[in-house]
């Protein structure tokens, strides 16, 4: 039995899907925020494919959430209205909580000091002018602890959610009170990860992601007019 061929329109498309969805997720360093429209023909002169494989990357990116198509007008990078970002961050919370205390016990001594680097620019220093370098090191710090986990179900669900909130979290001024709170808890969690109490680490995982979740509910009722997209904070 000789294996299949590889369909190359297939790589071409899956290629295109990566490579969008990627544009997408960094839509920030190109000042282009949620509800920007995409450019289909420069998208295809950018990847220099033909458009079939673009549109189908599209209509998938589509399907998964990231995009919106509009009749007759065009497609947009998708919005994340409140209630859909506190659904998110309620599942990560759980998906995350089980992922620290899978992870606790396969962590290598190396590990910790790692984790600690992470955060080592932001200890004793403003947060206020590194808010995007913050986020990066947030997502840096919660993916390193997702492959600990060494649970491949877990770290794909996980990384689906991630992937969404990244298309609030990459454009947003975080909170800065949250921030130095969520800095604060960070560094804890890997002294409970050093301990190996997985029960405590797994506890404090939740409640570290419902906090900012609690924390939007709590400033969307109090600031009914601000724009919601522009207040997420680093979680």
């Amino acid at each position: 039995m000789k294996p299949r061929p590889i369909d190359s329109h297939l790589r071409l498309s899956e290629v295109a899907y990566e490579a969008i969805k990627e544009f997408i997720l960094t839509a920030d360093l190109r000042q282009m925020s949620p509800g920007s429209r995409l450019d289909e023909k420069q998208l295809v002169k950018s990847l220099n494919v033909s458009r079939t494989p673009v549109r189908e990357a599209m209509n998938r990116l589509a399907a998964e959430g990231f995009l919106e198509v509009v009749p007759y007008k065009g497609v947009f990078i998708a919005k994340k209205d409140k209630k859909e970002t506190l659904s998110i961050l309620l599942v990560r919370a759980t998906l995350e909580g089980m992922a620290a205390r899978l992870a606790t016990s396969k962590f290598n001594p190396g590990d910790f000091q790692v984790m600690r680097e992470v955060f080592t620019p932001f200890i004793d220093s403003p947060l206020e002018n590194k808010r995007y370098e913050f986020s990066l090191a947030n997502i840096k710090f919660h993916e390193f602890i997702l492959e600990r986990s060494d649970n491949r179900t877990l770290i794909s669900m996980a990384k689906t959610l991630f992937d969404h909130m990244r298309l609030i979290r990459f454009r947003t001024s975080a909170f800065l009170p949250r921030l130095q709170t969520a800095l604060s808890e960070h560094l804890q969690l890997v002294d409970i990860f050093e301990r190996r109490d997985a029960e405590t680490a797994e506890r404090l995982m939740r409640a570290h992601i419902e906090e900012s979740a609690q924390y939007i509910d709590k400033w969307d009722q109090m600031h009914r007019d601000f724009a919601f997209q522009d207040m997420v904070p680093g979680d």
